[in-house]
């Protein structure tokens, strides 16, 4: 049975070992508490191995402080896990900075246009890391 939780502007849900969180419309940086708990609570109560966001539908009203703020809490909080983030390509400049924390952290991240590249890239990397 899949887990998942739904509130405005984002949903959550377990499929397989991959926690996937989709956040859509407007969102300022004062939006990030509810989200926040939701996903920290599905990591300590699942046995998530990767972790996929899609974030092609949101549109963020960051700061540069703002931004880098919320890129360090990311790479924090998915620390252990590969990470991919489905976005669109004015995007890519706020998600290459979470994957600088991700990778100062040691960690595995990927910038990808669709769901189906982030869940094969995902796979790949879970199923290799299974095996060693």
């Amino acid at each position: 049975m899949a887990q998942a939780y739904s509130m405005e502007g984002f949903d959550i849900r377990i499929d397989g070992h991959v926690l996937e969180m989709r956040t859509d419309g407007t969102r300022t940086a004062a939006m990030g508490r509810d989200p926040r708990r939701s996903f920290e609570s599905f990591l300590a109560n699942s046995d998530t191995r990767a972790i996929l966001f899609d974030v092609r539908g949101a549109h963020y009203h960051f700061s540069d402080s703002e931004w880098e703020e919320r890129a360090r809490l990311i790479a924090r909080l998915c620390q252990g896990r590969p990470t991919a983030f489905v976005n669109r390509q004015d995007q890519d400049a706020q998600v290459a900075r979470v994957l600088h924390h991700l990778d100062m952290r040691n960690g595995q991240g990927l910038s990808c246009r669709s769901r189906q590249e982030a869940r094969i890239w995902l796979r790949g990397v879970t199923e290799s890391a299974a095996t060693r």
